[in-house]
């Protein structure tokens, strides 16, 4: 590896290269944000969905040949500003088959980790032929999210993790894999 931080590199030089997220998460983050970084890259290569390079800074887990969490890695813009260094990490889980578990995610209280974390996809606002000047409503374990974009993909983004939050994380990608797995 050149002696650049990988996250620093280009997306030329890391498509080149295709870095080991365990070696960014070592150079770019410290402290709890590491550690807790690292347990979940070891929870996924353990749970047999290694995360793999796909983008600058992003690594991608796959079950049955579909994007089941994206790691990033994140300096917030403040290494091209100058200003002081701020980063962090995020990852995104994405819960396709949460309907065939949703009795278990209720039943140990995992609804607020999907609650207070449910993100959509915004870009296609103003450029999808499904939007509507109303866009649509959707209801995620009794709770209604207003006004989304019609073909809005959706997900659990968590962006700095501490354990407790991390080890529910785990759990619902627990049970995503297995209903993808009993599908």
């Amino acid at each position: 590896m050149s002696e650049k931080k990988i996250v620093f590199m280009s997306y030329k030089e890391q498509k080149e290269v295709k870095p080991v997220i365990e070696d960014a998460i070592t150079e770019f983050l410290d402290g709890d944000m590491k550690r807790n970084a690292l347990d979940i890259i070891a929870y996924l290569r353990d749970s047999k969905i290694s995360p793999r390079w796909c983008l600058t800074n992003w690594w991608n887990s796959s079950c049955k040949g579909k994007s089941i969490c994206k790691i990033h890695l994140s300096d917030n813009g403040w290494a091209k500003t100058g200003r002081s260094k701020t980063y962090s990490w995020h990852i995104a889980s994405y819960l396709q088959y949460m309907d065939k578990y949703k009795e278990t995610i209720m039943n140990e209280g995992l609804q607020n980790i999907i609650w207070d974390h449910f993100a959509y996809w915004r870009g296609c606002l103003t450029r999808c032929s499904n939007w509507t000047t109303t866009g649509r409503d959707i209801t995620i374990l009794g709770k209604e999210f207003k006004d989304l974009c019609g073909c809005a993909t959706w997900r659990i983004c968590v962006h700095d993790p501490d354990e407790i939050t991390l080890n529910s994380v785990k759990r619902l990608l627990e049970l995503e894999k297995r209903a993808r797995n009993e599908k």
